[in-house]
């Protein structure tokens, strides 16, 4: 592996850091340790310390409120740690290009470190991880970001001590790897330190987890209870991992995630399905009514277009029910028609986020078009119109 970054400076982060890298094309692991104090640990009135972790516009998992970032395993939430230390494994595809590494919260940051990786079908990683004293509690997750996983090889040190004694949890994609029966009080953990005789207090075990799993994003989380030792990890892919191809607005097929798309990618996707068929007018004002919920001062749908585009039962064509789903997912390019109104739409798109055309809508923030048949949304009936385009209809919010 060869070390692109090595940042051991501890120090409190205050709402975001922000590490910029530039990297070669290839696979990438990336760690980060930190540690995050409880609201009591804080003082009175005060809100825990909580921290998450985004790699350019991808958040890990790849959805989900702030809420929902802090409270996954790839989250810090200090109410669980109770400043004890936890280190956080991603293993991605980066290409060529300047990258960055955004820590959102506040919490106490000890080391990141960034390597590229040589391309092979195993992947060691040499933790010599020994968790800090404390209760049952997240300790270690390794994300693997759209790769296949046919095998997971640990090292594990465990010991029996007098009071309470070292436990390890093991879960692959949320599913316990314990051994025990579900009658067994134990069944939740894997490794059990009070379980081993006191002749032999101590105890170094590897063992294979097969999996036999697909390319997607494959979750690692091992839970400590007083002080176990993981000593390495061997990721065995199965075969080379095939690099992440973005969507382009020539390649526009669908990953399975609207998270691997480009911001102008998925605002061209937004647009498309909206306004396919209409005017490059209307387009270009469906992107505008898309990048003021962005830029909207209170926040009210999101910080980010992902946030606001993926956001539940706002926009259709991201629904997998609707009848557009399918278009938008794979632009069928080879129909005339339709590769001129996904050209229109992705440029619309272009021309909205470059700002090189200015907001025909003064502001608005929804929008709906008139279809025989179906009946105006309800909120229509209580906002004045401010633009109407074709048959479509735009108001402002707020």
């Amino acid at each position: 592996m060869n070390l692109i970054i090595k940042d051991s400076n501890k120090r409190v982060i205050k709402s975001q850091e922000i590490i910029n890298f530039n990297a070669f094309s290839g696979l990438f692991l990336i760690c980060i340790t930190a540690r995050a104090k409880s609201k009591k640990q804080i003082g009175v009135g005060l809100e825990r310390e909580t921290l998450f972790i985004k790699i350019d516009d991808q958040t890990f998992p790849d959805h989900g409120t702030e809420k929902d970032l802090i409270n996954n395993s790839a989250g810090f939430d200090g109410d669980k740690l109770n400043n004890l230390s936890k280190t956080v494994y991603v293993v991605t595809f980066l290409q060529e290009q300047p990258h960055t590494l955004t820590l959102n919260g506040t919490a106490t940051l000890e080391n990141i470190s960034i390597f590229n990786v040589e391309t092979v079908e195993t992947l060691q990683i040499n933790s010599e991880n020994q968790a800090e004293d404390g209760d049952r509690r997240s300790w270690i997750t390794v994300i693997m970001n759209r790769l296949p996983l046919q095998s997971l090889t640990t090292t594990i040190s465990y010991s029996r001590r007098k009071r309470d004694s070292d436990d390890v949890k093991i879960l692959i994609d949320g599913k316990n790897q314990s051994s025990f029966t579900r009658n067994s009080k134990y069944y939740l953990w894997k490794y059990i330190g009070s379980l081993l005789p006191w002749t032999q207090s101590n105890r170094n075990e590897t063992e294979t987890f097969s999996l036999n799993t697909p390319a997607g994003i494959h979750i690692i989380e091992f839970w400590a209870d007083r002080m176990p030792i993981l000593h390495n990890l061997v990721i065995d892919f199965g075969s080379l991992p095939v690099p992440f191809l973005q969507p382009t607005v020539d390649s526009p097929a669908w990953t399975g995630s609207f998270y691997d798309d480009s911001e102008v990618m998925l605002l061209a996707r937004a647009i498309y399905g909206e306004m396919g068929s209409e005017s490059v007018s209307a387009k270009i004002a469906v992107g505008w009514s898309i990048r003021n919920r962005v830029e909207d001062k209170k926040s009210h749908w999101g910080k980010t277009y992902h946030d606001v585009i993926l956001q539940k039962f706002q926009y259709e064509p991201f629904s997998k029910n609707s009848g557009v789903f399918t278009l938008i997912t794979r632009p069928p390019l080879s129909n005339p028609l339709e590769n001129k109104a996904w050209h229109e739409s992705y440029q619309a798109a272009m021309d909205v986020l470059l700002g090189t055309t200015t907001d025909p809508t003064a502001g608005a923030n929804h929008f709906y078009s008139e279809i025989q048949g179906r009946k105006p949304p309800n909120w229509s009936k209580n906002h004045k119109i401010i633009l109407q385009i074709d048959n479509t209809k735009f108001y402002k919010f707020y």
